[in-house]
């Protein structure tokens, strides 16, 4: 609840920054954790599988990012 009411108090430029720092190093986690699973894994396309996927999260969670921060004022 502490957490709505903060969001509430913020400018739209504050919540820009920290919903891309937190994306970003959302992106970051993901492929650490891609490339600690697939690199052992005999079919190196696995490991390039993952980044893709790893990639195309990033994009859908920034999309959706981009349409809430819309409806900020």
């Amino acid at each position: 609840m502490y957490i709505i009411l903060l969001l509430d108090y913020m400018n739209k430029k504050t919540l820009e920054i920290l919903s891309t720092t937190g994306s970003v190093l959302i992106l970051i986690a993901l492929i650490i954790v891609t490339h600690s699973i697939f690199s052992s894994n005999p079919n190196p396309l696995m490991e390039s599988y993952g980044f893709v996927v790893s990639l195309v999260i990033f994009i859908l969670l920034i999309s959706g990012i981009g349409i809430k921060l819309m409806d900020v004022e």
